[in-house]
């Protein structure tokens, strides 16, 4: 009989293996067959674990955290937009959904925030200090969106007006990653602050969006044969498998 431990390894690594290969399709689709109805459901299927672990580690204030990332994420796309900070001028080529402000896909509401939801409970099931809780978040982010953004654009999804040094991404972006990455890190502080977490072990679920965006633009980074940022995800990916395979209880 499999233990839900070992249920939980051959979810997590079944589901890795999966989005990998959904991405290396992604990057042989013609442009002109990019079907919309078809990336709001990826966007949703991936985004549901990350919701779905917050409301049941911290109930209602998960769900005001998610919230609260989503309209957070359409603001700052919407700012970044429209003046280029904070993360370079750039905008949407392929379409993801209505666009709110006649610029910002609405999408964006629950693209963004599983990113910075699974680097957050990753970095508090890993460190107990504050300050290594949130270096090691940044960090998190930075290498997810290193392998993100370059596949992104290679898939033609948006595009750099001035282009950029990394695989046509502006160094910019990454600044700007780090300046709403802290933003969204004082959000979840200030709303799950001294929250009692309800059931430790959606962990994993909460972390499981992060890690398939991980591997899916791992995928669609080998079929364009953007070699470093592919290397970046599958090191990052495993790194989060591993540490999800031997995590405990946190601290909080």
């Amino acid at each position: 009989m499999i233990s839900i431990m070992n249920l939980q390894k051959i979810i997590l690594i079944s589901l890795s293996l999966l989005f990998f290969a959904i991405g290396v399709i992604m990057s042989f689709i013609p442009a002109d067959q990019f079907v919309e109805i078809g990336s709001i459901i990826a966007v949703i299927m991936i985004s549901f674990p990350a919701f779905y672990g917050m409301w049941k580690l911290f109930g209602k204030r998960g769900i005001m955290a998610v919230i609260a990332l989503g309209l957070f994420a359409l603001i700052i796309e919407t700012i970044g937009i429209h003046t280029g900070f904070p993360y370079s001028s750039f905008e949407y080529m392929m379409p993801f959904g209505y666009r709110l402000f006649g610029t910002t896909p609405w999408t964006v509401f629950i693209a963004w925030s599983p990113l910075v939801i699974g680097a957050f409970l990753m970095a508090r099931l890993w460190f107990k200090q504050s300050r290594s809780r949130f270096l090691i978040y940044i960090g998190i982010l930075i290498a997810a969106d290193s392998v993100l953004d370059p596949g992104a654009v290679a898939r033609g999804l948006w595009e750099y007006t001035n282009g950029g040094l990394w695989f046509d991404v502006p160094l910019q972006n990454f600044v700007g990653w780090i300046i709403s990455g802290t933003i969204a890190y004082i959000i979840l502080k200030l709303i799950l602050k001294n929250r009692e977490i309800k059931n430790t072990q959606y962990n994993w679920i909460g972390s499981l969006s992060l890690l398939l965006s991980i591997f899916l633009w791992t995928g669609v980074n080998i079929g364009y044969q953007l070699w470093l940022p592919a290397v970046i995800g599958i090191t990052l990916g495993i790194i989060i498998v591993i540490g999800l395979f031997n995590s405990k209880k946190p601290s909080y």
